[in-house]
């Protein structure tokens, strides 16, 4: 999948249990902006099962702009394309609940919330389902009004688009078009901890739902789509314990993800040299990259792997 459209994407999908879960108390004008130096309690990392050399490790991680990391993630759209090749029955109970948008008190949770539906919403374009894209786009756009960000979701467009189907080229040129502007505001007005959690709601949404699309049909593509997410893994956790000392919310993220970590690390991920090859079809210059990325994951990682991203995504919506 292109890795550099990846993030754009977290308009059009991500996904949720059926389950709303606990809320928890906070005003959300107390956390739109992150301001490291009005933070003043400190919190025990061990108590969340998270040692100094643990943070270390991703803290040592060059990731240099959050904004141009975020842009490099893989898009949920590929996702979506995948599963539209494999044919696999539509499955509803795989999507989180659009009416449990109204129970998100704390811009943490609207943010993460709001990934997690526009995920979903990828998912419902493949199967062109008309009348809940159109729901999933109301608690879109409520919660990026609610989260100050709502100028950068052209709706009608995203409506136009989505409610036609075979149409993910389109969806995924505006959806990158309008995050790009959206990420570059945030990180201006010192946001950009909102882009880091709209990118981990896409980033788990759509791994949840490629697992659990892969469990009820191997396809040798979707594995492989699966197992490459664990440099995605090391990105997504350098860019999110450097939040951590600004909310706790941070900290049990980063410690849930942590057990994933576990489950992706026998994954190997090669790249191959190989020289590009350039060759004129139907008149038109064609070149084929050389070098090739070689992915070795076996059945029972796979399970694990499988088990991890959904113990993780359950505990996600739970907390929403």
């Amino acid at each position: 999948m292109a890795l550099a459209l990846s993030a754009a994407t977290f308009m059009v999908s991500c996904g949720g249990s059926t389950s709303g879960g606990e809320q928890q108390n906070g005003s959300d004008d107390e956390q739109i902006q992150y301001n490291p130096e009005t933070q003043t309690q400190q919190i025990d990392y061990a108590q969340y099962g998270l040692d100094d050399e643990f943070i270390k490790k991703y803290k040592d991680v060059n990731i240099g702009d959050v904004g141009e990391m975020i842009q490099s993630f893989p898009s949920p759209v590929e996702v979506s394309a995948i599963i539209q090749d494999m044919k696999v029955p539509y499955t509803p109970k795989y999507l989180y609940n659009a009416d449990y948008a109204d129970n998100f008190e704390t811009s943490f949770k609207k943010a993460l919330g709001l990934g997690v539906y526009c995920a979903d919403l990828g998912y419902l374009n493949v199967y062109n389902k008309t009348g809940d894209v159109i729901q999933y786009l109301v608690a879109i756009r409520k919660l990026s009004e609610q989260l100050q960000i709502g100028q950068f979701f052209d709706f009608a467009a995203l409506k136009r688009i989505a409610t036609s189907s075979n149409n993910l080229d389109s969806l995924l040129i505006t959806s990158v078009q309008s995050y790009f502007a959206m990420d570059a505001y945030l990180r201006q007005n010192d946001r950009s901890n909102i882009s880091a959690l709209l990118v981990t709601g896409v980033w788990v949404e759509s791994l949840y739902l490629a697992c659990e699309v892969y469990t009820s049909k191997e396809n040798k593509r979707m594995k492989e789509h699966i197992a490459s997410q664990k440099t995605i893994l090391t990105d997504l956790m350098a860019i999110l314990v450097r939040f951590m000392e600004n909310d706790v919310n941070y900290v049990k993220m980063v410690a849930g993800l942590k057990e994933l970590t576990k489950a992706f690390e026998p994954v190997k991920i090669e790249v191959i040299d190989g020289e590009d090859k350039t060759e004129i079809i139907d008149g038109q210059q064609v070149t084929t990259q050389g070098a090739q990325t070689q992915i070795t994951v076996t059945d029972e990682q796979m399970k694990e792997i499988v088990k991890a991203v959904e113990t993780f995504r359950t505990n996600i919506a739970q907390s929403l």
